[in-house]
């Protein structure tokens, strides 16, 4: 009997130590962090200094913007003695995580932030493929408000709490990666990133009101009519793609209907596969049948297996996130869609044409006009 006791006590004891082992050896790897995101900059003490009351913040669309805020301005001023005045540090190849920076780094800030962007989400390696199942676990312990409360009151908790993850260093300045041309490289992060995106855009909404300022979202314009650039291979065969060769001699020889016809059946055989769904896009807006253009298109976006571009998906996590957190929402997605019958309403595979951008900067202004009572 003492022989077993004796066992059970070192079996026990070594269990002790090798639980306090692996939670010291936790500790020790883990760094103090509430929201536990995959990467870590430079040490940087650089203060960004804005002027303004109104910040235009995002990627190379958000930069685009910024080419017409001497026209939201002027809708935004009407009336007033002085003309406001608006900023912006929106730029080619700035990711979200990037744009956070930013507002983290400013010495002031203003009274709106508005922000485009979402185009460029894999521009930089902000994560490492080995540990996506931990970042996974990691952000579904975090999304537990118990668990929040707790890190706030004991932030040192987040180093036993948190999957240990090794963090990919960001330089001060976006180091870009190459174009992600391998789908299952592609696949095995799509996951991942739209869950960063997600918790990015939340994170920069806290900021906001922790600040007492206003942020504004906004969907960003898809070019509807530019073709995918890849589909999945998963959603695709060699009989998938002699039919949409014939789909294509229908639209070549202007025979819609017939082309029509064949595309709703492979809809219902092919579903996900984004060549099909554009081309059954383009025939039925031919025939007139927009919505259902509308519905395929943004579709094609959607299941596109090249990350050239943001996509419906990301405007649906933008819309969630404003609509859960009762953030302004201008959609200029939808803008766009509602003139989607029109012909040349991009200038190129990403941007709008002028008189779109000069309509949604007065749409835009007539809202920020209302809500600051001007």
């Amino acid at each position: 009997m003492k022989k077993i006791l004796s066992l059970l006590s070192a079996a026990f004891l070594t269990i002790i130590l090798t639980v306090g082992f692996l939670v010291w050896d936790r500790y020790r790897k883990n760094s103090e962090t509430f929201i536990p995101f995959p990467y870590e900059f430079e040490t940087s003490n650089t203060k960004l200094e804005v002027d303004s009351p109104i910040l235009i913040i995002g990627d190379r669309m958000g930069e685009r913007l910024l080419d017409f805020k001497v026209h939201l301005a002027e809708t935004i001023s009407t009336g007033l003695v002085n003309p406001i005045k608006i900023q912006g540090l929106a730029k080619k190849g700035k990711g979200i995580h990037r744009t956070i920076q930013d507002v983290e780094s400013l010495s002031k800030w203003p009274q709106i932030l508005i922000y485009q962007g979402s185009s460029e989400e894999f521009s930089e390696q902000k994560f490492l493929t080995k540990e996506l199942k931990n970042i996974h676990s990691n952000f579904q312990l975090f999304r537990n408000d118990k668990i929040q409360t707790l890190l706030v009151l004991y932030p040192w908790f987040s180093r036993i709490l948190y999957w240990t993850v090794e963090k990919v260093q960001l330089s001060e300045r976006p180091s870009l990666s190459e174009e992600v041309t391998d789908e299952s490289e592609y696949l095995k992060r799509l996951e991942v990133e739209l869950l960063l995106f997600e918790e990015h855009l939340k994170h920069l909404v806290s900021l906001t009101r922790d600040r007492n300022a206003l942020l504004i979202l906004t969907t960003t314009p898809l070019n509807l009519d530019e073709a995918p650039k890849k589909s999945c291979s998963f959603s695709t065969s060699s009989e998938l793609q002699k039919e949409l060769g014939k789909l294509r001699d229908f639209l070549r020889d202007n025979n819609p209907k017939e082309a029509y016809l064949e595309s709703t059946k492979l809809m219902n055989k092919f579903p996900g596969n984004a060549d099909l769904l554009y081309l059954h896009g383009q025939v039925a807006k031919r025939l007139g049948k927009t919505d259902e253009a509308l519905t395929s298109l943004v579709k094609a976006s959607a299941f596109e297996c090249l990350p050239w571009r943001s996509t419906e998906v990301h405007n649906s996590i933008i819309r969630k996130v404003a609509r859960e957190n009762q953030v302004m929402l201008f959609d200029f997605a939808q803008m766009m869609e509602k003139n989607f019958i029109q012909e040349e309403t991009f200038v190129d595979e990403l941007y709008p044409q002028n008189r779109y951008y000069e309509m949604a900067m007065e749409q835009l202004g007539l809202a920020i006009k209302g809500i600051l009572k001007l």
